[in-house]
């Protein structure tokens, strides 16, 4: 009797025990743009990019540094940034607290890679982003980040928004 309880114990904790990672939910939102043509010249946008980029850790430019002239020769250069840290607008999981629904929306990491290049008419640029989601131990605490299996089209879109913001802020030469 007490060894048939043990084992029904030890099964419903099993059972429990791997239930403990709540998947993770996303809201549902239109799906964004990641690239745009800029109508203006490759060096203008590249510093738009810069400038727009200014408050993140670069891990990668290539090439890495380039004067006034070089940046004329060059059609096409690229950018990552390394991780920023951020709450997540759109990923969730769901849980009850003494029986009520909840909502906790987790935190997330992403990084940019931006691609700009010369196409006629102006200056293509292209933002990649790589985005990770926390993932929660079932006491809450974090157990690291693994890649996000939908990405939030509006981390690109809000870069190229932010790059366009820039641009049209430049001192006209």
């Amino acid at each position: 009797m007490i060894k048939n309880i043990g084992i029904i114990v030890f099964f419903v904790a099993f059972c429990f025990g791997c239930a403990s990672n709540s998947p993770v939910k996303a809201q549902a939102y239109a799906q964004l743009q990641n690239q745009r043509v800029f109508e203006q010249e490759f060096s203008l946008v590249w510093k738009g990019i810069e400038t727009a980029l200014k408050n993140h850790k670069m891990i990668k430019k290539d090439p890495e540094e380039a004067s006034a002239l070089e940046l004329q020769k060059l059609s096409e250069r690229t950018l990552e940034t390394d991780w920023v840290y951020s709450q997540s607008r759109d990923k969730y999981i769901e849980y009850k607290v003494n029986g009520f629904p909840r909502k906790k929306y987790l935190q997330l990491r992403y990084k940019h890679e931006v691609d700009a290049k010369r196409v006629m008419g102006g200056t293509e640029v292209t933002v990649t982003t790589q985005e990770e989601v926390e993932r929660l131990n079932s006491d809450g605490f974090s157990a690291g980040f693994s890649k996000a299996e939908t990405q939030d089209s509006s981390l690109s879109n809000g870069l190229l928004e932010k790059i366009n913001l820039a641009l049209l802020s430049q001192p006209a030469d």
